[in-house]
């Protein structure tokens, strides 16, 4: 009997290290996320919510998951700002995740994946000049179980004489968080319809 207490003490000991270890790893992984981003989007700081996604995940996401997808590059100003204030806004919300895929390669080579994602948004897609549904950036998706429920892309084709920093002014910041808090009202709507089902 009491080798047996010992064996189950040790056994737990053993299982406390590894959770104990295990969870400090995630909190690191999820600390170089953060910081990368907020290298990469520099006007961001560290406290941001955006999870780095392969374009597996976030076909997962668009097809079978609840969540935020943002579609964007870090070489675009628009991109930068866009992220700015979406981070901000949805944090207010009460949101814990972005979850972000820079699609800018995918697209270019016309990836089977990129198409995969193009079909699931094409009914909230601009074309281009050859009249093929495209992703234009910054592209935000908001997804309930598979559907998506709310989609902005309002700045992804603004004319290129235009910049951002002017773009942003206080009436559009207030525009674009009244349509996230929107968003965020739908997506809790359909939580809470579910919950109560």
């Amino acid at each position: 009997m009491k080798k047996l207490k010992i064996s189950f003490v040790i056994l737990i000991a053993i299982l406390g290290a590894y959770l104990i270890y295990n969870h400090f790893d995630n909190i690191e992984e999820k600390t170089e996320e953060v910081n990368k981003f907020a290298t990469e989007y520099t006007l961001l700081d560290d406290d941001n919510i955006f999870v780095y996604r392969s374009i597996d995940e976030i076909i997962n996401i668009l097809t079978n998951k609840t969540g935020v997808v943002f579609f964007c590059t870090k070489d675009s100003k628009w991109c930068q700002y866009y992220a700015y204030y979406l981070n901000n806004t949805l944090k207010e919300l009460g949101i814990k995740e972005i979850n972000y895929l820079d699609i800018k390669k995918d697209r270019e080579l016309l990836t089977s994946k990129y198409q995969k994602i193009v079909d699931l948004l094409s009914n909230n897609l601009y074309t281009d000049d050859l009249d093929n549904k495209k992703i234009f950036m910054p592209d935000l998706t908001i997804v309930k179980d598979g559907v998506i429920i709310a989609h902005n892309n309002d700045t992804a084709l603004i004319a290129s004489d235009n910049e951002p920093e002017n773009y942003w002014n206080q009436e559009n910041i207030d525009i674009f968080k009244n349509n996230l808090k929107e968003y965020v009202i739908m997506l809790n709507e359909e939580v809470n319809n579910e919950v109560n089902e």
